[in-house]
C-alpha cells in the first residue's frame, strides 16, 4: 500500500498494465455516451477533421480510472477518495489499434486540515499511446490516508 508520505512531489510512475484499443469499443463507447460521427461511424469519420475513428473523451477517462485499477496491492495508493478534478485535457486522438499506457505525477502534496490522519495529494494521471505520445492528461486531488502509527 502507499501511504500520503510515499508520494512525494516529482514521483513517477507508470503503471503496469497496457490497453489495447479496439475500433468496436471506440464505436460500442461512442454510441452509448458520445454519439458523433468520429466516434461511432468509421466512414463517416474518415471525413472528419480527425481524418479516422476517435477515442471520445469519456472512453479515454474510463480508461485512466481502469488502468489505475489494476495495480498490485503494494502499489494501490491508500484513497479516500478524490475531491475534484481539473484540467480534462485531449492532447492526440487515441485510434483503433493504439496501445495505451498509463503514467502517474505526483504534483503536490499537503496535511489535511479536517480530516486528522490523511492528507491530500495532488496528481496527474495520462495516457500515452505505443508511440509514447500524450493522448489525455487529468489533473486531481484526492485524500489519502496517513502511514498507520504503531498507536493505531
Amino acid at each position: 500500500m502507499r501511504w500520503f508520505e510515499d508520494l512525494t512531489p516529482g514521483r513517477v510512475d507508470w503503471f503496469p498494465t497496457t490497453y489495447l484499443l479496439t475500433e468496436d469499443e471506440i464505436v460500442d463507447v461512442g454510441r452509448r455516451w458520445d454519439p458523433q460521427p468520429f466516434h461511432t461511424d468509421p466512414v463517416a469519420a474518415e471525413t472528419s477533421i480527425f481524418g479516422g475513428l476517435v477515442a471520445a473523451t469519456a472512453h479515454l477517462f474510463a480508461m485512466v480510472e481502469a488502468l489505475g485499477a489494476q495495480v498490485a496491492e503494494d502499489d494501490r495508493i491508500a484513497a479516500v477518495g478524490p475531491p475534484g478534478m481539473r484540467n480534462m485535457r485531449n492532447h492526440a486522438p487515441a485510434r483503433p489499434g493504439d496501445v495505451i499506457r498509463r503514467r502517474g505525477e505526483v504534483l503536490d502534496r499537503r496535511l489535511s486540515a479536517s480530516d486528522p490522519g490523511c492528507g491530500i495529494v495532488a496528481l496527474r494521471a495520462e495516457l500515452h499511446n505505443q508511440d509514447d505520445e500524450l493522448v489525455f492528461a487529468v489533473d486531481f486531488e484526492t485524500l489519502v490516508r496517513c502511514r498507520p502509527t504503531a498507536e493505531g
